[in-house]
């Protein structure tokens, strides 16, 4: 097979053409990306590297549903030998000749035919996953079966190509090196050589133009995290992950409004999105029916992206010119949407005066736990919680736009050092009636117990707390406590958007735990322990924190602690997420659990990394009531249906969000304990 020269000119325009669309696409998508915020992501190159073998080359997170991994391993990896492989065959139809070291090396051109097969089982399998066994979250559409036919399209011509010329006769000293084409050959040996000279050139036409028609899919589509998620994951955070960045204290705008609010990375996430759907697969929020949708983050920050960044670029700066254009852009998006049509139509109003920036409703960016869940779930690791936290901080700091609950948490924090707004003018009770030293009266203290606020106002946590306090006793260990002095760790108001408060927060406590020479630090609480361990050192706040998951757990290891087993009752633990999920912390409080408990520790269906959240983080603790809070009701029934007789947790929020659901339910006969309880009733 042999083109003429008009043949090559065409195949040489429409390459160009597909080819030039392809790098001016992607080019003209990251240049908007460049719009962002500035943010370094080029340091510790190692350890990027490290992650980027792992996450992208041996795709770690893919890999976790092991069926599907494999036939994404075939695609991928099948694909890029078969992209290798394209120049050789696009020389074999124009000139009829090879390309030196591809089309004449055999060792190549084997492995080139073994992709193409594993391809094509790749693509029968992930069709059939998506129409046998599919997954609630997976996302399916026409154009997602499109997608897959044309990969299996380029890949079936491919092979008919070679199976024609292998019939013709031709390149018959490479047939050992491509088994799929000769057995596929043996369909054509019947027909007759000039019916196969008219047939060979339809498929590699068809071959090419498939390939061509994804230069122009690409760029427009999902499949453009084929570029830019590989970038994503060698850029993705370094920081730990249950730390919020700082904010720049010169910007004018606090937070994200805009597009431009966003930092580049953030709007890079957008374009690295496959929307697979993998994050509302293990959102707490999307599966209790609440409003927030991870996946529609990304989703919609892009289209804002694609409407904003062309007139920014164009020089259009004119705020009232550039909102104009926007709103009409948002209006056509969401009439295509065919998602939600009736209830967007009903809430058109709301949708429409509530936006953060002409992005997403209020009740979507406040309805978030922070639990972290879709950054586990992520395969291209975006980073969604970021962003809703950015466009909090839009709504707190800049916007002033936030309702009278919110405004009393931080005037309590501001005012009392507590989301409570209570004063600790008695100190703790609970640490006068067992003798506890303050940091004061015992300033030689090993450790400081930093009770945190709820062991300082609610009941159930101040059990905790007590609890805990007498097997630090029995255990001889030199602690204190700050007492009436201590004050909020600014969790909360960070969560919320007010980094001004927590920043002041932060600073403060450093400042006076640094004149009380304070060095080790152990909690109750994730969410101080997380905010104490990942988030002070940004202010250098350098202290050694533990979790007391963590120090019970050592303290029964060395023997300080010993535990009879007289717990009776069947637990059923609870992975707090900003114990486990954000600090890895999984082990230890099973372990003391274990210590204590006759019987064997349960577990609920979803625990440990995909443990689902108590519906109390992110703020929500003081935003959202129990009898409202659909995830905290989902979490509970979990429990209750594994037959425990006892949900033990290590967090004071969960405990007592759990206590409430349990009360106003009625019907559970279970009671909510933390680790340290359960432990205290074995001594």
């Amino acid at each position: 097979m042999k083109m003429t020269l008009m043949a090559v000119f065409v195949f040489s325009l429409i390459a160009l053409t597909s080819v030039g669309y392809f790098i001016y696409g992607v080019f003209r998508r990251y240049r908007f990306t460049q719009l962002g915020r500035r943010e370094n992501r080029h340091n510790r190159p190692v350890e990027r590297w490290k992650y980027f073998f792992t996450n992208v080359v041996a795709q770690r997170k893919v890999r976790e549903y092991p069926v599907f991994g494999l036939f994404h391993l075939f695609i991928v990896f099948g694909f890029l030998i078969l992209l290798v492989g394209m120049p050789n065959m696009a020389a074999e139809g124009l000139f009829n000749s090879n390309i030196h070291y591809i089309g004449d090396n055999y060792y190549f051109l084997f492995i080139k035919d073994i992709c193409n097969a594993l391809i094509i089982i790749g693509v029968v399998g992930a069709a059939t996953r998506r129409t046998v066994r599919k997954p609630e979250w997976l996302k399916n559409g026409v154009a997602d079966f499109a997608k897959l036919g044309l990969i299996l399209t380029i890949v079936l011509t491919e092979v008919g190509f070679h199976a024609v010329r292998f019939a013709l006769g031709q390149d018959l000293n490479l047939i050992t090196a491509a088994p799929l084409a000769f057995a596929s050959a043996q369909f054509f040996v019947s027909i007759n050589e000039v019916t196969l000279y008219k047939v060979m050139p339809i498929f590699w036409w068809t071959h090419f133009l498939s390939v061509f028609s994804l230069c122009f899919i690409i760029p427009n589509s999902s499949h453009l995290h084929l570029v830019f998620a590989p970038f994503n994951a060698y850029w993705h955070t370094l920081a730990p992950k249950g730390a919020l960045s700082k904010i720049q204290q010169d910007d004018a705008v606090i937070g994200a409004n805009h597009m431009e609010d966003f930092t580049w990375k953030q709007l890079f996430d957008a374009y690295s999105c496959v929307k697979c759907g993998r994050c509302n697969g293990q959102c707490p929020g999307q599966l209790s029916g609440e409003p927030l949708k991870p996946r529609a983050i990304n989703g919609r920050l892009r289209k804002h992206i694609e409407a904003r960044a062309p007139l920014i670029l164009k020089g259009k700066t004119s705020l009232a010119v550039i909102k104009q254009d926007i709103d009409i852009k948002i209006d056509k998006a969401n009439k295509v949407n065919k998602t939600d049509k009736t209830d967007k139509k009903a809430k058109g109003d709301k949708f429409k005066k509530n936006l953060a920036g002409g992005l997403f409703e209020q009740d979507f960016i406040w309805s978030c736990t922070t639990c972290g869940a879709c950054l586990e779930a992520c395969p291209v690791s975006i980073e969604h919680v970021s962003k809703l936290i950015d466009m909090r901080r839009y709504l707190v700091s800049t916007a002033g736009n936030i309702c009278d609950s919110m405004q009393q948490v931080f005037d309590g924090i501001a005012g009392q050092g507590s989301p409570w707004g209570y004063s600790r003018q008695d100190g703790l009770p609970w640490a006068r009636e067992l003798s506890v030293p303050t940091i004061q009266e015992n300033p030689q203290a090993e450790y400081l117990y930093y009770a945190g606020c709820a062991a300082n106002f609610d009941a159930a946590a101040q059990k905790t707390a007590a609890a805990f306090v007498k097997l630090l006793q029995a255990a001889n260990v030199n602690f204190a406590v700050f007492g009436s002095s201590e004050w909020c760790c600014g969790d909360t108001a960070r969560r919320m958007g007010n980094e001004f408060l927590f920043e002041k927060t932060a600073n403060d406590n450093i400042a006076a735990w640094n004149k009380l020479r304070i060095k080790k630090i152990i909690t109750t609480c994730p969410h101080c322990f997380n905010t104490l361990k990942n988030e002070y050192p940004q202010f250098g706040g350098e202290f050694e924190v533990l979790h007391h998951a963590d120090f019970l757990a050592k303290l029964l290891r060395e023997g300080k602690l010993l535990a009879n087993k007289p717990f009776a009752k069947a637990v059923v633990f609870h992975d707090p997420c900003y114990l486990g999920r954000y600090n890895d912390v999984f082990s230890p409080p099973r372990d003391v659990i274990n210590a204590a408990s006759e019987t064997q520790l349960m577990e609920m269906p979803r625990s440990k990394q995909r443990a689902f959240c108590c519906g109390a983080g992110g703020g929500r603790i003081w935003t959202t009531p129990t009898a409202d809070n659909l995830i905290t009701g989902n979490r509970v029934k979990e429990a209750v249906a594994t037959g425990a007789e006892v949900i033990g947790t290590a967090c004071p929020f969960c405990k007592m969000v759990f206590s409430e659901a349990v009360n106003l339910e009625g019907s559970h006969n279970i009671e909510v304990l933390d680790i340290a309880e359960i432990l205290a009733a074995s001594l």
